[in-house]
């Protein structure tokens, strides 16, 4: 018996398709399905990074600047009180946040955009703009609007904040680096001069304030001064006692804080009166529900306590000029008063984030300082009332003193008293002065934005990556997804699967390479008996040999496809070849009586031929003719007859099989398709098997199971199995092709 690589190798895979991991398996059907479209692959890839290219090198390069802004927190008011550490949620990143929202607001993007215009006018080469101009496609439609540019900025600056730190960062992205840095540069200006004049505002309302309650209480300490003189020189009395001197500093310490938080109220209540007027104007319940909760009993406990303790501090205090006891007398206190301030900065904190909800962003900043106001108005009142219930217990004291020496005390508590406020305004008035011509706002411009040499997108390297991977991503889905909708046959098992023998796969001859100069000769077994191919006949030959073991020899061959195109000539012609090498007496028939293909594989006239003899027109001896291989015969289609199926199911083609048969070893029959005619049904009834020829890549795999169960259905027991031709051995079988070209080429072996 001949070898049979082709066999050995088919049973060999089918051995270690059932035994490898299907991981695996996996792997290498994904693996077959892309060699098998590598060209669409290839061509797909090509045209994603071609488009890639075309984009990078067309793309407009955009250069972003940054500029980093630190913002601190902001100066208290000369007039607010010490109760707080930390104010209602100016915690460090609850700040930063309230200022960006501030940044982004549409007063500060109009002052910018107003400096960003006239600085990019002033620019001599106006080409190298783009933002300045209103359609930077069209220039001669001239200079934007600082409306339209106050717009804009809101699409092309990026504020953030710094992650842990209180700086900012203002990024600008222009197609001109001249243009981003202005951009950057002139947008921090514009934030950074709008927050000195709130904060200058503030300095200049309250020296006014400032100077008319200094001008008030100095009035008041000339009064005293001049009675205090009078009242000596008319009693003789100088000086009072210790004790009764020490009741009186303590009472004009009480009577100090008592004026200072009237004017505090009185500042504040202003300031409080002219915001509840702008907050009104956006939604009156805000105001009406800010008083309450600052009314509420949990605020009002908090600040007594803060306050009382804060007076009891400040009049031990002023009773002891050695810093070691004044050191512990505030240390002592500070520990008391910390985590009251703590609980209220809490309640005050929740208050804002309450109130934030209703407020649009660009007014948040109005309710911050309302809120402001409001708590360090609420905190006066408290202090003012600790303040005079405390007084109310000295001045029992007070009233105890002899008759001469408290009229001497009340003299000098009314000059004590004008004296240390007054001096405490002039020192307030004084600071509000120096932070007036000191003040340079809580903003501070740290690194300002530097023209950029190079464009921040697009990131050409990222851009290309990105390419390279879509394309491959396409040309895989193309793949996958061709895989997927294409329903035809794409490898033995998809057959084998359906529960259909496989007898062999016939390769791809195109893709062998074995043939020179044009498209190979049909006849391979006979032309090419050592090409793969040729083998594969072989090994098909020796499977239907022993496809049927019965004592009746298989003597005919039914060759047929489901659809037409799919080979079954080359198929049949081919396999009457392999029993002819195989010293068989072969016939080879050509009973596609509509479309005939046998007379040109053979070079030969078609007619006289079956339909012929059949007519009785000619003799057997006329239409028998001989091939290149003297075991080899074959018989053409003849006249095309009107009445093809009537012919083949005659009893002339009967008779006429019969007499084939004791003449030649086999017969091989080409037959039309099955699903177009019946015809092959015919055929199949009379003859000992028949094989379904299916085309890789072409016939669908429903298809070939309609015509699989259509001759099952005629008799079971004849049906051979199938053939798969025209299959990319190399693209699905590649690995195992190599080790199979290499013993199918044994002249090749033996020049190695």
């Amino acid at each position: 018996m001949e070898n049979n690589p082709t066999g050995n190798f088919i049973n060999q895979y089918q051995l270690n398709n059932g035994t490898e991991d299907s991981g695996r398996d996996t792997l290498r059907d994904y693996l077959v399905i892309l060699r098998m479209h590598w060209v669409a692959i290839a061509l797909i890839f090509a045209a994603a990074m071609c488009v890639t290219i075309v984009y990078i090198l067309t793309a407009t390069n955009y250069y972003s600047t940054t500029t980093s802004i630190k913002i601190n927190k902001p100066q208290e008011s000369i007039l607010s009180s010490s109760i707080f550490t930390d104010f209602g949620g100016q915690q460090a990143d609850r700040f930063i946040a309230n200022e960006i929202d501030l940044m982004q607001t549409y007063p500060i993007r109009q002052k910018a955009a107003k400096f960003i215009l006239d600085t990019l006018q002033t620019i001599e080469d106006k080409s190298a703009l783009y933002y300045l101009y209103s359609d930077p496609e069209n220039i001669s439609q001239g200079f934007r609007t600082v409306e339209s540019m106050a717009k804009l900025l809101s699409d092309i600056v990026a504020i953030d904040q710094k992650r842990g730190l209180d700086v900012v960062t203002l990024v600008a992205e222009s197609p001109s680096p001249i243009e981003a840095t202005i951009i950057s540069n002139l947008y921090a200006r514009a934030y950074s001069e709008y927050s000195l004049e709130l904060s200058r505002k503030d300095l200049t309302n309250t020296i006014s304030f400032l100077v008319k309650e200094k001008d008030r209480k100095m009035r008041d300490l000339n009064n005293a001064e001049a009675s205090l003189e009078d009242f000596q020189k008319r009693s003789g009395l100088i000086n009072l006692d210790v004790q009764s001197e020490q009741l009186v500093n303590s009472i004009s310490e009480l009577d100090k804080a008592k004026g200072y938080a009237q004017v505090e109220i009185t500042g504040n209540q202003t300031k409080y009166n002219e915001l509840s007027a702008e907050i009104k104007k956006i939604d009156p319940q805000l105001v009406t529900f800010l008083e309450g909760e600052l009314s509420g009993k949990y605020v009002t406990d908090l600040q007594a306590k803060i306050s009382e303790l804060e007076l009891q501090k400040s009049i031990e205090l002023s009773n002891t000029q050695t810093q070691a006891v004044r050191d512990k007398i505030i240390g002592d206190y500070e520990q008391r008063l910390q985590p009251l301030r703590n609980s209220l900065n809490e309640k005050v904190m929740k208050l804002e984030e309450a109130l934030y909800v209703q407020t649009p962003e660009e007014r948040r900043e109005l309710i911050q300082e309302l809120l402001l106001a409001g708590v360090q108005r609420s905190e006066s009142k408290s202090r003012l009332n600790i303040i005079s219930g405390m007084l109310g217990k000295y001045e029992r004291e007070f009233s105890l003193l002899p008759s001469q020496a408290l009229e001497l005390a009340k003299i000098e508590r009314q000059r004590l008293s004008s004296e240390k406020l007054y001096l405490l305004l002039e020192e307030k008035y004084q600071e509000a002065l120096i932070n007036q011509n000191a003040r340079i706002g809580n903003v501070l411009i740290t690194d300002p934005a530097r023209v950029p040499s190079q464009p921040s997108k697009p990131k050409k390297t990222i851009v290309l990556l990105a390419g390279v991977l879509i394309g491959l991503g396409l040309g895989f889905g193309y793949a996958f997804g061709r895989n997927y909708l294409d329903r035809s046959i794409k490898n033995p098992e998809e057959i084998e699967k359906k529960g259909v023998t496989i007898l062999a796969w016939i390769p791809s001859i195109d893709t062998l390479k074995e043939f020179k100069g044009g498209s190979p000769d049909e006849l391979v077994v006979l032309n090419k008996s050592t090409s793969t191919a040729a083998e594969s006949f072989k090994a098909l030959r020796t499977r239907v040999q022993f496809s049927k073991l019965e004592e009746k020899p298989l003597k005919s061959i039914l060759v047929t496809s489901s659809i037409p195109g799919e080979g079954k000539t080359f198929v049949s012609s081919n396999l009457a070849s392999s029993f002819a090498i195989d010293n068989k007496k072969v016939l080879l028939l050509d009973c596609d009586l509509r479309k005939p293909r046998l007379h040109n594989v053979f070079a030969a006239d078609r007619f006289p031929g079956l339909s012929d003899y059949l007519f009785s027109n000619v003799e057997l001896e006329d239409i028998i003719r001989d091939s290149q291989n003297e075991n080899l015969k074959f018989i053409t289609a003849g006249t095309i007859p009107p009445n093809p199926s009537e012919l083949l199911g005659s009893v002339q083609m009967k008779k006429f099989l019969e007499l084939l048969e004791n003449k030649f070893d086999m017969i091989v029959i080409d037959s039309p398709p099955l699903i177009s005619v019946t015809d092959s049904e015919i055929l199949f009834a009379v003859t000992d098997g028949g094989i379904l020829v299916a085309k890789a890549q072409k016939t669908p795999i429903d298809v070939v199971m309609k015509s699989a169960n259509t001759v099952n259905n005629i008799n079971p027991r004849n049906f051979l199995g199938c053939v798969l031709n025209d299959f990319n051995v190399k693209g699905s079988y590649g690995y195992y092709y190599n080790y199979y070209y290499y013993y199918s080429k044994p002249e090749q072996k033996a020049n190695a």
